[in-house]
């Protein structure tokens, strides 16, 4: 990539050109795979802590990094209990400002973020604050919210959307590979406008028992009849055209869809 791709170009290459050519030094090139996702087990994840960045206006050490493949994607910053979360949210906002583009920027292919100070946790795309910057800049009310503010960051939740807020809890299931790389290969939605969503628990939830009741009808020979259907409740301004968008790519994957 580019030294001068920005935030937009990198998130558009993981989400939807993820298969880019590698110029070797003899001159041949060979296709890699920055994000496997047919095969979402042949990617590999590494964790690293306090990676410190010397390049930038300001020497910052970065909290906890996940890597895919070697390509830092998801970025943890941690506050201590009692401190407010919101200081994490802003303490990305100044690595955005002041580190993440510097050297390769590296940092600026980070699709997801993660904010804790231990009793609350929460998660939001990589386009949320530059998206708000900008939707700032354009309005004269300074205090407006939108949907790209911190009051819209994301609750972690199980499958009956109980909140998992815990650090330690939400570390447990968020984080784990499987969890991890079907928020990232399947559960973010990169827009017609180039901005990343990623879907809140109850969408995620919602879409995969509509596909595992496609799989059962399908298995059963069920197609057609009543034990067949079924349905979502969604309340008004909880996502049901994200939900069922990504519920629709989903489905026209299935093998037996035609």
């Amino acid at each position: 990539a580019s030294v001068n791709d920005s935030i937009v170009e990198k998130t558009r290459k993981i989400q939807d050109d993820h298969v880019q050519n590698l110029r070797r030094d003899d001159g041949t090139t060979k296709n890699i795979y920055l994000i496997d996702k047919k095969n979402i087990h042949n990617n590999r994840l590494q964790v690293i802590n306090q990676y410190e960045e010397s390049e930038g206006t300001h020497d910052t050490r970065y909290d906890v990094t996940i890597l895919v493949n070697g390509l830092p994607l998801v970025h943890v910053e941690l506050k201590r209990r009692g401190v407010a979360i919101q200081e994490a949210f802003n303490q990305i906002k100044r690595y955005q400002r002041d580190s993440f583009w510097a050297a390769s920027g590296l940092y600026e292919y980070v699709q997801i973020f993660v904010i804790s100070n231990g009793t609350h946790t929460k998660y939001y795309s990589n386009t949320t604050r530059e998206s708000h910057i900008k939707e700032q800049q354009q309005t004269r009310n300074k205090t407006k919210r939108t949907s790209n503010s911190f009051e819209f960051t994301s609750w972690w939740a199980d499958a009956n959307n109980k909140p998992i807020t815990d650090l330690m809890d939400f570390g447990k299931t968020f984080f784990s590979k499987h969890s991890l790389l079907n928020i990232l290969i399947r559960y973010c939605v990169f827009t017609s406008d180039r901005t990343l969503l990623v879907m809140r628990p109850y969408q995620i939830v919602a879409t995969e028992r509509i596909i595992s009741r496609i799989n059962v009808s399908h298995n059963y020979k069920r197609f057609g009849s009543l034990e067949a259907g079924g349905y979502i409740w969604h309340t008004t301004g909880s996502g049901k055209t994200l939900t069922s968008f990504k519920t629709a790519q989903l489905v026209a994957k299935l093998p037996f869809i035609n």
